[in-house]
């Protein structure tokens, strides 16, 4: 079962990487190759489908083309009329707000007199993107702007008067305007009209491309993990083994080995969980927001869709090694043994405290295992442990215990803006002492009221008389 779910997230790994190709992969190899510059006597027609880099001159009318969802004061895009001399033919250009600037300011300065006109920048506007063959609706646009075009409207209020014909027309510019306003009269336009959208690649925006390769880019890696791994059979190439120990600590380590193992393994299983959900949750909860602010399917498949599930194997993938950073046993062990060996420094204490662990059998042992934490335990005749998930290690030498005190703590820690509250156990171990003791000397902790029940109950059958056991008043 295990494999087939592996098989099934590799394909599905497999298949994003496929669809977000699809998308934007050929977007993303004209990006790659620059946009080109239109070849002398090279036509609109001909640059159809093409990423160009077009030097907008004579922009003459505009439209406002879109307003952001919610609110319609608000302009998001503006369509141009850009006559093009060399063609003798019209570009629609539709560019954001942000880059409205250039544009608006050479229509401006096109309508001017030759006088003001002068003075100004007449630089062109780059304006970069695919051309593109225009529907019925953009094409009303588009002669919605040339109709209502102040530089078309002097043409043709000064057309009869030469004296305003020189001060408007009379420069490089204004012979222009005037050649492009006598073929309007003469109905001598072109049959097939173009648009070129900048920053939009076959109808992609940079943002819509870059999200898809990216997204198709780390599903590529994963599933090329997944694939050697499946291969492998998953498993792990062979290294160094944690602890080569002979002897009663050998087999101490052995021993708990296993749990560690379990736990580790449980811990990776439930952390590929959060992370197939993570994704599945990212995609939904992106696609879910671009259908309710209303912006097209097709970029909620191009852009929302393609985000969530970049965002998603991030986080997953965050989860994924922040579990597996945590989840290996030989370097939990390596924990233990350095709390136990700082316990016992000499070889003959260690293999005594082994001995005598291991002597006890699986009914003195206690475990506690939750979600995220996991802990094993042996009360033994002459030493109790208790060993965590996360390598912390408390040892207790029952010979010298003379007091227990068991107590319940309880309490609020704020997490974010709410408060969350929490329970635990805790057995306070006391050694005997001729002075007072305000503190302990050890501290099991548990997170079931059970499995320190169970605690002790076996300190109890082990305790001859000799310590002293009560609750926290």
């Amino acid at each position: 079962m295990k494999k087939l779910l592996n098989i099934l997230i590799t394909l599905c790994l497999i298949a994003s990487v496929v669809g977000c190709w699809m998308i934007a992969g050929d977007s993303f190899r004209k990006v790659l190759d620059g946009a080109e510059v239109l070849a002398e006597g090279e036509s609109f027609a001909q640059a159809e489908g093409k990423y160009i880099s077009y030097e907008a001159a004579y922009p003459v009318g505009s439209y406002i083309e879109e307003y952001y969802s919610g609110d319609p004061d608000r302009v998001r895009t503006i369509g141009y009329a850009v006559y093009d001399e060399d063609r003798q033919a019209f570009l629609y250009i539709v560019v954001s707000d942000r880059e409205n600037a250039g544009l608006k300011d050479l229509m401006w300065n096109l309508h001017l007199a030759v006088e003001l006109r002068a003075g100004k920048d007449m630089a062109p506007f780059t304006a970069q993107g695919t051309v593109e063959p225009m529907g019925e609706e953009m094409l009303e646009h588009v002669f919605s702007a040339l109709g209502e075009s102040e530089v078309i409207g002097l043409y043709r209020d000064f057309q009869e008067d030469a004296v305003y014909r020189e001060a408007y027309f009379g420069d490089e510019h204004g012979q222009v305007m005037e050649e492009m306003c006598r073929a309007l009269d003469q109905n001598a336009l072109q049959e097939d009209w173009y648009y070129l959208k900048t920053g939009v690649v076959n109808g992609l925006e940079m943002a819509d491309i870059w999200i898809c390769i990216l997204a198709a880019g780390l599903s590529l890696l994963l599933a090329v993990v997944r694939v050697a791994g499946l291969f492998t059979g998953g498993r792990k190439p062979a290294g160094e083994r944690a602890l080569p120990v002979s002897g009663r600590m050998g087999e101490f380590y052995a021993v708990q080995r296993e749990w560690v193992e379990e736990w580790c393994e449980y811990s990776l299983n439930r952390a590929r969980r959060l992370a197939y959900l993570s994704v599945v949750c990212s995609i939904v909860i992106l696609a879910v927001i671009g259908y309710f602010v209303k912006v097209p399917t097709q970029r909620i498949v191009s852009f929302y869709i393609p985000l969530g599930l970049l965002l998603g194997e991030i986080i997953g993938l965050m989860f994924w090694l922040g579990q597996k950073g945590q989840s290996k046993p030989d370097k939990i062990l390596k924990k233990f043994s350095k709390k136990i060996v700082k316990k016992f420094p000499s070889s003959a204490g260690q293999e005594a405290f082994a001995e005598d662990i291991l002597q006890a059998g699986k009914e003195w042992t206690f475990r506690e295992k939750k979600k995220d934490s996991m802990l094993q335990g042996v009360v033994g005749s002459r030493y109790w442990i208790c060993l965590k998930w996360n390598g912390l290690v408390t040892i207790v030498d029952a010979e010298r215990v003379g007091k227990i005190e068991t107590a319940t703590i309880s309490g609020q820690v704020r997490s974010g803006r709410v408060r969350v509250s929490y329970v635990s156990y805790v057995v306070r171990i006391f050694y005997r002492n001729a002075a007072p003791q305000k503190n302990c000397d050890e501290v099991f902790s548990f997170e079931k009221s059970d499995t320190m029940s169970r605690f002790m109950a076996l300190v109890r059958k082990r305790d001859s008389g000799n310590i002293q056991i009560m609750a926290e008043s």
